[in-house]
């Protein structure tokens, strides 16, 4: 594998390698292994070169074999008996009629299946923000509670930092403003998420793939993806790409990014019906636990 493995050249005898495509499932392909690249033979021969690459192969070709085990695409879902998925919460949250669930509608179908979302609630009138934000604990953030507010725009509405009351009042005004929408439209008002590494997913029908999760953690080598219902060894290895921004910071909760992803995706499949896609706009992965702070889904289009 990677620059452990050295191949034949173009146009020499066939290899091992071009046999393997052709092995039944009792059948093993033989790579030797050697220490240095200076003991190479003269044939052709796929050879591994050191023990780092002898063992990394395979686990590669365990992870192969299990993939090939689950196979690709839809499943029928089962929600597992350890999940208590709260049925009242995903009626309230698909009870709109919208073509798209906004953040806090999404967070309420999410957290239905027992995905960790930030504590928020939705405040109608400035006195309202004022009694939410002190039930929160100062400082809060908010935003409008509106549906037409795309991912893009999430960073560009959000007031973050509000200290007190008089901020709040402000903020309830000024986040209207900046959605382009009639200030008094009502806002959600929310905890500040921890600090931690920022991560997004989206869960969406890819053709013939079925449904995919995919997972983008900045600074990685692209997107990281895996069929849904989502396995737990493959949210295991997802998060896996995901490390500490500087030297010495803490690792972040990786188990808990894992069994978060694992929790979206089981509430995307349960809920095939009724919801195209889930976006995780913004997932907080914190040195102790996982967080979603903004959310989105698209309800299925009726044919």
């Amino acid at each position: 594998p990677r620059d452990g493995l050295r191949g034949a050249e173009p146009g020499s005898r066939p290899r091992d390698t071009d046999r393997a495509a052709n092995l039944g499932r009792d059948q093993v392909l033989v790579i030797p292994v050697v220490a240095r690249a200076e003991w190479l033979p003269d044939d052709a021969r796929p050879v591994l070169i050191g023990l780092r690459s002898a063992l990394l192969a395979v686990a590669l070709a365990g992870e192969h074999g299990a993939r090939l085990a689950r196979g690709l695409g839809d499943k029928t879902p089962v929600v597992p008996a350890s999940v208590t998925v709260d049925r009242a919460r995903i009626k309230k949250a698909l009870a709109h009629t919208q073509p798209v669930l906004g953040d806090h509608e999404s967070k309420l179908l999410l957290s239905a299946y027992g995905v960790p979302i930030t504590r928020q609630a939705v405040a109608t009138t400035p006195s309202a923000a004022v009694r939410l934000a002190k039930t929160c604990g100062f400082p809060v953030e908010m935003k409008p509670w509106s549906a037409d507010v795309g991912a893009d725009g999430e960073a560009r509405v959000l007031e973050t930092d509000i200290k007190n009351a008089p901020d709040v009042r402000r903020a309830f005004a000024a986040v209207a403003s900046r959605a382009g929408l009639p200030v008094g439209v009502p806002v959600i008002v929310r905890v500040t998420p921890p600090a931690g590494r920022a991560v997004s997913a989206r869960i969406e029908t890819l053709g013939s793939l079925g449904s995919v999760l995919v997972l983008d953690v900045p600074g990685a080598d692209g997107p990281l993806a895996a069929p849904v219902p989502l396995a737990r060894e493959d949210a295991t290895v997802l998060v896996g790409h995901v490390q500490a921004t500087r030297t010495g910071e803490a690792p972040p909760d990786r188990e808990a990014l894992a069994d978060l992803l694992w929790r979206a995706a089981l509430a995307a499949a349960d809920q095939a019906d009724a919801v195209e896609t889930i976006e995780l706009l913004r997932v907080v992965v914190a040195e102790k636990g996982a967080v979603v702070v903004d959310a989105r889904a698209e309800r299925k289009k009726r044919r």
